[in-house]
């Protein structure tokens, strides 16, 4: 199935496919984990060399920088008709997360003298 439904005239909403069966779902959910994960890959490692930048570990988590990114997502997720509040919690997953990696590769790209 992979992103072929019924939807009419590809508007941009076109990935909204009606799936006739749980292994259609499946399929879906399986094709676009195969496109998210490399680009969580991805994000990592520009994340990871931000620490380059940065002049203390304490300066890793900019708050101000993180309720940007907070609120972009949130208008994409509104205006896929999606609750924001769902994108909201995992993107603020991904930060924590990848802020701990980047804290941990300052220690690697400033070590102690």
């Amino acid at each position: 199935m992979s992103g072929e439904g019924k939807h009419p005239g590809g508007d941009k909403e076109s990935w909204r496919v009606d799936c006739a069966s749980l292994a259609d779902v499946r399929r879906e959910i399986d094709a676009l984990d195969a496109q998210i994960a490399p680009l969580l890959c991805r994000r990592l490692f520009f994340v990871k060399q931000a620490a380059k930048f940065k002049s203390s570990k304490e300066t890793v988590v900019v708050p101000a920088r993180v309720e940007e990114i907070v609120d972009k997502v949130r208008a994409e997720a509104t205006g896929h008709g999606v609750n924001p509040d769902v994108i909201e919690h995992i993107y603020r997953t991904i930060i924590d997360d990848f802020t701990a990696e980047e804290k941990k590769n300052w220690d690697t790209l400033h070590p102690k003298t």
